[in-house]
């Protein structure tokens, strides 16, 4: 920290609570390994004071940010246009999902875009773990902003998808505007109470809602019954590390991948939209290799 002076730059991460986020740390890391003079910090508004913080970020000129529960659908009209944004990505219009604010042609000041790295960073987690994830029988438990965004790249890449959500009514929302777009994959539709009766039917589960997160590790969207040998159980929560959910799917000899890969690797795919020319050359795996020393401490 004793390297802040007159030049340096301001990012930082949005969430309430947001006090438990490792995105402060493993950018951080990037900064002193690349020799970036910015820090990333983490900021808590209430609700009521967000649309005021994203215009303090404009006026203070911060260099880009990340956006985490509960304020990722703040950025999207019910019509998919932009609000406290210029300009949105075409999956965030899509979704209503915006997990990443940077600069458009890196011109600070200039036209704020907002994008999701949130997809990319669930597939890349997936795929490092040696999980296929194309022509698969997934089960998506959740239709939150992360949810949104990484139902459309999973039905983008020829998976069979059900969306599992506390009503029918939320789930066949999301579905509705997928098979508008997808027309003919045909994307389903579960209560969580009633599905323990299909569970077996799936190769993979991935939880996207935020059940289970620091400080409610004892809580699971699902309960064990749910889960069978032989399937893959991916957590989009890394705080803790080790879910309740992965833990009983563990112990049901399923195989598990934990939310700390996701966090990882859409981080990245953020800092590479802050810092284009810095990260030029540099391979994914030097990148991500800092960020997880960084967040050792």
């Amino acid at each position: 920290m004793d390297r802040i002076n007159g030049k340096t730059e301001t990012l930082c991460i949005f969430g309430h609570p947001v006090a438990h986020s490792k995105s402060p740390a493993m950018h951080n890391a990037l900064f002193d390994a690349l020799g970036i003079n910015a820090r990333y910090l983490p900021h808590a508004p209430e609700p009521e004071n967000f649309a005021d913080a994203i215009r303090g970020f404009r006026a203070m000129n911060f260099r880009g940010a990340n956006v985490t529960i509960p304020y990722k659908t703040e950025f999207v009209g019910c019509d998919g246009s932009p609000r406290l944004v210029d300009e949105l990505s075409n999956i965030s219009k899509f979704t209503g999902s915006v997990n990443t604010l940077y600069w458009k042609d890196g011109i600070v000041g200039g036209t704020l875009r907002g994008t999701t790295t949130d997809p990319y960073g669930c597939i890349r987690n997936l795929e490092e773990n040696g999980v296929d994830v194309s022509n698969k029988r997934v089960a998506l438990l959740g239709n939150g902003g992360a949810a949104k965004a990484i139902a459309f790249t999973l039905v983008e890449q020829g998976n069979a998808l059900t969306i599992v959500c506390r009503t029918a009514e939320k789930g066949q929302a999301l579905a509705d505007s997928l098979n508008a777009v997808f027309v003919e994959v045909g994307v389903k539709v579960s209560t969580f109470a009633d599905f323990e009766s299909i569970s077996a039917d799936f190769d993979i589960i991935i939880n996207a809602t935020s059940v289970g997160m620091t400080p409610n590790e004892g809580e699971s969207p699902l309960p064990a019954e749910c889960l069978h040998k032989g399937q893959v159980v991916c957590d989009i929560v890394y705080a803790p590390p080790r879910t309740k959910l992965l833990q009983m799917a563990e112990a049901k000899g399923c195989k598990v991948v934990t939310g700390e890969g996701m966090l990882v690797h859409q981080g990245l795919e953020s800092f590479r939209k802050w810092f284009p020319k810095e990260t030029e050359g540099r391979t994914n795996e030097e990148l991500t290799a800092i960020m997880r020393k960084g967040m050792q401490g």
